[in-house]
């Protein structure tokens, strides 16, 4: 069964937090992540200062194996208890400290959020970026388990959850383990089951305007929906206009306005850092006007479940 329910506008901003484990399985240029080791890291300072700066909280989904500061091989093999996507997909695990394999362990970068002044939430992206619409369910159920208890181990109760390259799937299985929201494939103004021809214009529109979303209740969870990736390579000056207008057209509607971005994208694109600095201006401003809500994924499942209940 699908539900709304009816909420505040509403501002969220989601991080996919990865290091190498993001990128380590696919074909994706990850040079400038590795040519200094420190970079990743870099970023995720900007970040945390912008957000201090517009006192503005963030889920930050963290891939699990970054709880870790250090992992070692049993019986000669990686995680030798967890069930495997592909036969090699530990294969590219080096199996020793943060000091030595720094862009695989990230205990220290969850320790650091969680000592920020402004209150964000952690939150999960899976164990080691498995695809959830194509692993098993034995797979599914073991990524998240490891998190859960690593997580627990932190003091970290996870409750909203970032689906690798945002393919859903097993549900049931983020539900049966307390997760109370997730975040759903990107709003577009027309779908991808559109002729070509609509495709485009819907592109060419979606370069204007972000959606805002209406979360859904979806069986037992919450699916905020995503607006818009906060990264555009050809057009980077778009975003920030684009975002607003979105905003905008959430607070006129009563709508969330979730954006999300991948904390490594500010390598690649140090600009970013400028833009989101000008968009935030204007969330603070329009938070403090007591025109929108600034939420994380959780509490605003949270303030839904209240409403619901």
């Amino acid at each position: 069964m699908n539900e709304e329910v009816s909420h505040n506008p509403t501002f969220i901003i989601s991080l996919d937090t990865e290091l190498l484990w993001g990128v380590i399985h696919t074909d994706a240029d990850y040079s400038r992540l590795t040519r200094d080791t420190s970079a990743g890291r870099g970023v995720i300072n900007i970040l945390l200062n912008l957000f201090e700066k517009y006192d503005i909280p963030a889920t930050w989904a963290i891939v699990g194996h970054l709880f870790l500061d250090r992992c070692q091989k049993e019986e000669g093999i990686p995680h030798r208890n967890m069930p495997r996507f592909k036969e090699d997909w530990y294969s590219c695990d080096p199996c020793t400290d943060i000091h030595k394999a720094p862009l695989y362990y990230g205990k220290d970068i969850v320790e650091k959020i969680l000592s920020s002044p402004v209150k964000h939430e952690i939150g999960y992206h899976s164990f080691s970026h498995v695809i959830f619409s194509e692993c098993s369910r034995e797979v599914a159920q073991a990524e998240i388990e490891e998190g859960v208890k690593l997580a627990k181990e932190m003091g970290i109760s996870l409750k909203s959850f970032v689906f690798p390259q945002d393919k859903v799937g097993h549900l049931d299985v983020l539900k049966e383990n307390g997760f109370v929201a997730y975040r759903g494939i990107r709003a577009r103004h027309i779908g991808s089951d559109g002729n070509l021809l609509l495709r485009k214009f819907g592109g060419a529109v979606d370069k204007l305007i972000a959606l805002p979303v209406e979360p859904r209740w979806k069986d037992g969870i919450w699916e905020i929906p995503a607006s818009m990736i906060f990264l555009d390579p050809l057009f980077p000056f778009s975003l920030v206009p684009r975002a607003k207008r979105g905003i905008s057209r959430a607070i006129k509607e009563d709508k969330v306005f979730h954006m999300y971005l991948h904390p490594e994208n500010l390598l690649y694109q140090p600009s970013l850092g400028k833009y989101l600095d000008e968009l935030l201006v204007f969330v603070a401003r329009k938070r403090d006007e007591g025109k929108l809500q600034v939420a994380t994924m959780g509490e605003l499942a949270s303030y839904l479940n209240s409403r619901r209940s």
